[in-house]
């Protein structure tokens, strides 16, 4: 498999997902494992996890909170 195919692909792996969100893999497979991520196993209860891109995204914006930017009164 060459990086062209594998990035392709709409299934990542943790770690691939862990690059695009930018987060740790520790609190990947915490939201997983509270069921706000959501990811498929491939191969059974102990296969690896596969997280579709548009759930990436879902879950990016149901987690976060608006923030606003201005500019500091002084």
């Amino acid at each position: 498999m060459t990086p062209d195919t594998a990035t392709a692909s709409p299934w990542l792996t943790i770690r691939e997902v862990r690059a695009v969100a930018q987060v740790g893999e520790k609190l990947l497979y915490r939201e997983v494992k509270a069921g706000r991520l959501r990811a498929a196993r491939i191969g059974g209860r102990r296969g690896p996890l596969r997280v579709h891109r548009d759930w990436i995204d879902q879950w990016l914006e149901a987690a976060s909170s608006m923030v606003e930017v201005g500019r500091r009164q002084s």
